[in-house]
């Protein structure tokens, strides 16, 4: 596996917006290093319901052309959106999916040096790439891209409860207030709020959801904004977008215009500030 993570270089089209878009659990390959030692009822089922299903419809391929960094690693072996010492059991290492099935033979989930060959050679390689994206001058703003279960899912602070059909997260309130200034501000996550809210029309959403949109629940986007020095962001007017996956799994006609929305949301994203 000699490249852990899809990216394009900074000058590679002519007319690209700079708008960075991380893809950290939309990946479909997994490590050699952990093979021996899942469990043998952990299923492909399991490891694709722990992954964020769409993403790569939803966020490759943008007319817009925003700059983009995929992680190619399903989520259950390695989670580049968390910290390398994170060890729990949705940590960087998983021992357990999001939906709590045990992945590996040991509850302890991998042996020591399995777990470290994972970090060493998946996680930090795409860690230090997205850093070193983050902070080039040609990167102004950043979106971390993922989708979401419908329901609530057991580990989650919302379990059992419906979700909105999109949620925002500038690791703040639920008015979309953020900490400081490494975060997206609240102005623009209510712009982006209005896209959303404008074009719901365009969708087939005969299915049961909370909201339209939320702000900062039920995740506040902090795993995706903490990996950094907070002065790697600042200015970045950095955010999280999680999708409602059941919008796509109720209908898969909805992946168009759900593309077609992102695709507003990234120009409006390029463009905040400018004006």
């Amino acid at each position: 596996m000699s490249q852990v993570f899809d990216t394009l270089p900074l000058d590679y089209r002519e007319g690209q917006i700079p708008v960075l878009l991380e893809l950290p659990h939309g990946g479909h390959l997994t490590p050699n290093e952990v093979k021996p030692y899942l469990h043998p009822k952990f299923t492909p089922g399991d490891r694709r319901e722990d992954s964020d299903e769409f993403s790569d419809e939803l966020y490759l391929d943008l007319p817009a052309a925003p700059h983009v960094l995929r992680f190619r690693i399903w989520r259950a072996h390695a989670d580049p959106n968390r910290p390398c010492d994170d060890l729990d059991a949705d940590g960087a290492v998983k021992t357990l999916t999001s939906q709590g099935v045990k992945i590996y033979q040991s509850d302890r989930g991998l042996p020591a040096q399995a777990r470290q060959q994972v970090i060493e050679r998946y996680i930090q390689p795409h860690q230090r790439r997205l850093a070193e994206l983050v902070s080039s001058p040609k990167i102004e703003k950043v979106l971390f891209c993922h989708t979401m279960p419908g329901i609530g899912t057991g580990g989650s602070n919302d379990k059992g409860e419906l979700r909105p059909l999109i949620m925002f997260g500038n690791g703040g309130d639920l008015k979309g207030n953020p900490p400081n200034d490494s975060f997206a501000e609240r102005a623009l996550l209510l712009n982006l709020a209005e896209i959303v809210e404008t074009s719901v029309g365009d969708l087939d959403v005969d299915f049961n959801f909370c909201d339209v949109i939320r702000y900062n629940h039920p995740y506040t986007g902090s795993h995706s904004l903490n990996r950094f020095d907070p002065e790697l962001l600042r200015g970045k007017q950095s955010l999280t977008i999680e999708i409602n996956r059941d919008l796509l799994l109720h209908n898969p006609d909805n992946i168009v215009p759900t593309r077609t929305i992102v695709n507003r949301l990234v120009l409006a994203l390029a463009q905040w500030g400018r004006d």
